[in-house]
């Protein structure tokens, strides 16, 4: 399978293990140049990474002028390492290249497996910071090596942990889980308990990272008990600094999924685990830290008393602070909890300069150029425009000089978005800078998610809005130029992949644009747009030049989820009179179809299909039952769905000789455990369907497993896959998944299993049909749950229903379906619409006409 390298700048974790030094002290050295070495490590760990340079680039020549090559080597990985704190990647390299050339000098004792692993270490943090990720894990993986031959526990646990990252983030996640798991093994196992509680709260920071919330909650929890049992003040009160920000983050998750209570709970949790880390901190570092996360959460709870009571406090510790990288970020987040407050300007300026004249100490750009940013926004929300784009762009030409493609995107946004405010129409150097935001966020895409987790939650504040902003510049125009209709277009495609790469926190989506009109010329291509004041609809037509746009003027992102709800309402209840339902459906066909009808109607456009790339809610609905007043879509068109055309397998459905695997449960223990009825038909339905299809291999009832259906993959290529069972498909990920006989199948799993397959690249699966799942009620974003289950799954079309319908009608869909699919005159739109027109017209003495039984089947991907 292709895999995707993702691009993630210079650290994994900062806690993580293998970053742990051991010094040794030749014989014949002054004690001086240990020592020296020592303090550069220190100035290293609390971030003056410019005197760390100083320092070990000193204890390097001393090294070298002692004759002492293994030492020698030691410092300059560590040196490596300061400079790439620094962004000076040239001389981190020099440094590892000079260092591995005098370990070939050294014999293979401990000492030198030992060092030859930390310089490893520090070439793979090289590696990764360089965009060289595969690199990075082989390396890695010779480093672990290098410290199990050294008999050192520690390094070799943050070497795999260092691993279990890198797998992550090349989408390797079975391998990933794997690794974690067996690390998780070794340190349970392990004796030595302060390693123990380390290895604990390292893990438990990295299931942060990778979104394993609940798993790194229960982790940090067993380290701050095992901290307490060893009396360890620092690693206890490290362990609740992390534990209140894992809370933090399932109060996010909560809120975007809407669930209140949970928000609550966790933000009360964060609080207590804030103040407790800050009463037993041993450092006024950790405790400051403790108590500015504290704060930022008492801002966003508005309790503000408390607040005002703690930032009294923090004022008279600042100046205490020990000069650090730390204390920059401190002065930075404060500064920003003090921005959401609505402050004065001077108050926070105040902060900001003074973490700007710190960063100029250190040397520090990476922070010099985060805080000359936000104090551009200080002075945009002044009013200043002037000077927040001077700020703005020196902090911008900062970003640019260290690659910090994160900073560079936001700060690309920000000098479009002030641009835009000076001069709110048609401002082609704003839309300049959006443009350029955007392709920045392109080259990070899930790298963001890996530099700071709470993007995964916050992606409507933070990333979202940079291209809804550019379309919605691009298209301000009473009649936008074809250039602008392009952009917008390809703009709103690239949304929906970076939508789906933070709902899955990773980017191995592969994203090729396709040029629809040479693979079927009787498509048009509709893109609602759904922004904050106005629904846009891009449509392309068959042919060049064929690009249409409308404008629903006052037609609100509010409007559209109303209209969206109530026909997602009509469609689930079956007891809706058809009435109400069509008058729901009609609303949005009004909005979405009857300004282009004639075109489509036109003769000389050929239009048989309508392809749509829904947007925002509107993803949840299933157009084919959008009506015009007198007839529903589907009886002009074949109607099917996609993320996007840049997501899209380009090629037509081949052979009609099916092989087919087919799986599904009646009445599985699974169903119990969540409480959800049986599925009658099922067997009905897998039994019709195996009788049509000779070549047919179907895995029923206790044959319904996980592994079952992996080791069929294994040795066999399927070209259908049909899985009939209750599931659900839900804009967070944790919430979309199947059930088999015995339990949950999640969408990393469904992913594993099938792209399980050694020849899958070579003969993909052609079609996933996943009936009686639903999307999850109340999520405006539960359609992201299907979409990423038919992306990821590797098949080019993906066949699921919507809503939960009854399951004696879905079999009889079924079968008339693969009736239709057995005509090799037929594309897969063109089957799927004829078995909907039957349900329409067909069955007299049924209810089988009404949208709850035919609408809810939607084709995701390639209709062909």
């Amino acid at each position: 399978m292709k895999r995707s390298v993702c691009w993630i700048a210079i650290a994994i974790c900062s806690l993580i293990l293998s970053l742990h030094i051991h010094l040794f002290m030749p014989v014949y050295a002054q004690p001086s140049i240990a020592q020296m070495v020592e303090t550069g490590k220190e100035f290293y760990d609390v971030g003056q990474f410019s005197q760390a340079v100083q320092t070990l680039k000193q204890a390097t020549q001393e090294y070298a002028s002692k004759n002492s090559p293994l030492h020698q080597a030691q410092a300059l990985g560590l040196l490596s390492l300061a400079y790439q704190k620094l962004g000076q990647w040239q001389l981190a390299q020099n440094a590892i290249t000079e260092s591995l050339l005098l370990l070939k000098s050294t014999s293979a004792q401990r000492q030198h497996l030992q060092i030859f692993a930390q310089v490893l270490n520090a070439q793979a943090h090289l590696q990764l910071a360089k965009g060289q990720l595969e690199s990075a894990l082989a390396t890695w993986q010779q480093a672990e090596t290098a410290y199990r031959q050294a008999n050192d526990a520690e390094g070799m646990m943050g070497s795999r942990l260092s691993q279990a990252q890198a797998l992550q983030s090349l989408g390797f996640y079975r391998r990933a889980q794997k690794q974690l798991l067996q690390i998780e093994t070794q340190v349970q196992q392990t004796k030595d308990l302060p390693l123990k509680t380390l290895g604990w709260q390292n893990l438990g920071n990295l299931y942060n990272r990778v979104g394993e919330l609940k798993t790194a909650q229960r982790l940090l929890i067993q380290s701050i008990n095992l901290s307490r049992q060893i009396k360890n003040p620092v690693l206890e009160s490290k362990g609740l600094l992390s534990l209140g920000n894992t809370e933090r983050l399932l109060a996010k998750q909560a809120e975007v999924l809407q669930y209140p209570e949970r928000v609550q709970k966790a933000h009360t949790a964060a609080l207590v685990y804030y103040q407790q880390a800050a009463a037993i901190a041993p450092s006024p570092i950790l405790r400051t830290q403790a108590q500015v996360n504290q704060l930022s959460l008492l801002v966003d709870r508005q309790q503000l008393n408390a607040a005002e009571t703690l930032w009294t406090q923090l004022q008279t510790q600042l100046p205490q602070l020990p000069a650090g990288r730390s204390t920059v970020y401190i002065y930075i987040n404060l500064a920003q909890t003090l921005l959401r407050q609505n402050q004065p300007p001077a108050k926070i300026t105040a902060l900001l300069q003074q973490a700007i004249k710190q960063a100029d100490t250190l040397e520090d750009l990476r922070a010099k150029s985060t805080a000359m940013g936000i104090l551009g926004q200080v002075e945009e929300r002044a009013l200043k425009f002037n000077q927040a784009k001077i700020l703005t762009q020196q902090a911008l030409q900062i970003a640019y000089q260290i690659s910090a493609s994160d900073l560079t995107y936001q700060w690309q946004w920000q000098l479009g978005r002030l641009l835009h405010k000076q001069k709110p129409k048609a401002n082609q150097e704003a839309i300049a800078y959006y443009t350029q935001a955007v392709k920045s966020l392109q080259s990070l895409r899930s790298d963001l998610v890996a530099l700071n987790p709470d993007i995964q939650f916050s992606f409507r504040e933070s990333v979202e809005p940079v291209y809804r902003e550019l379309v919605d510049l691009l298209l301000q125009a009473p009649q936008p130029s074809a250039e602008n209709l392009i952009q917008a277009r390809n703009v709103i495609e690239a949304l929906q992949i970076a939508e789906l790469d933070n709902f899955f926190r990773d980017a191995c989506s592969l994203a090729e644009p396709v040029n629809i009109d040479n693979l079927d010329p009787n498509a048009a291509i509709i893109y609602p747009i759904v922004l904050g004041d106005r629904l846009e609809i891009i449509v392309k037509l068959p042919g060049n030049n064929s690009l249409r746009h409308y404008t629903q003027a006052n037609i609100s992102e509010t409007r559209v989820d109303a209209a969206v709800e109530k026909l997602l309402t009509a469609l689930r209840r079956r007891s809706t009179s058809l009435s109400q339902t069509k008058a729901a459906a009609k609303q949005i066909y009004d909005w979405l179809i009857q300004p282009i009808a004639t075109e489509f109607q036109n003769p000389q456009n050929h239009v048989k299909t309508l392809t749509f790339v829904m947007d925002g809610s509107l993803r949840n609905i299933p157009p084919a039952m959008l009506y015009d007043g007198k007839q529903y879509l589907i009886e002009n068109y074949a109607v099917v769905v996609t993320p996007g055309l840049q997501l899209f397998f380009a090629q037509p459905w081949g052979d009609r000789n099916f092989n087919t695997l087919l799986a599904g449960t009646t009445k599985a223990p699974s169903f119990a455990k969540e409480r959800l009825g049986s599925l009658d038909n099922v067997a009905v339905e897998l039994a019709e369907i195996s009788q049509q299809i000779p070549r047919s291999k179907k895995l029923e009832n206790q044959k319904f497993l996980l592994e079952g259906i992996r080791q069929h993959l294994a040795t066999q290529n399927f070209d259908i896959i049909h899985i009939a069972t209750h599931g659900k498909f839900s804009s967070d990920p944790e919430q979309t998944y199947i059930l088999d006989w015995e339990k949950r199948i999640n969408i990393r799993d469904l992913d594993s299993l099938l792209r399980s397959s050694n020849t899958r690249e070579n003969n993909p699966i052609e079609l996933l049909i996943l009936s009686a799942c639903e999307t999850a009620v109340g999520d405006n974003r539960a359609a992201l749950g299907l979409a990423g289950i038919a992306i990821r799954a590797g098949a080019r079309s993906t066949l699921a229903t919507l809503i939960q319908i009854n399951d004696a009608s879905t079999a009889e869909f079924m079968q008339r379906l693969y009736e239709q699919f057995q005509n090799p005159s037929l594309t897969k739109a063109e089957a799927l619409r004829n078995t909907q027109l039957a349900f329409l017209k067909e069955y007299p003495n049924t209810d089988y006409n009404r949208p709850y039984h035919w609408a809810a089947f939607i084709l995701i991907g390639n209709w062909f």
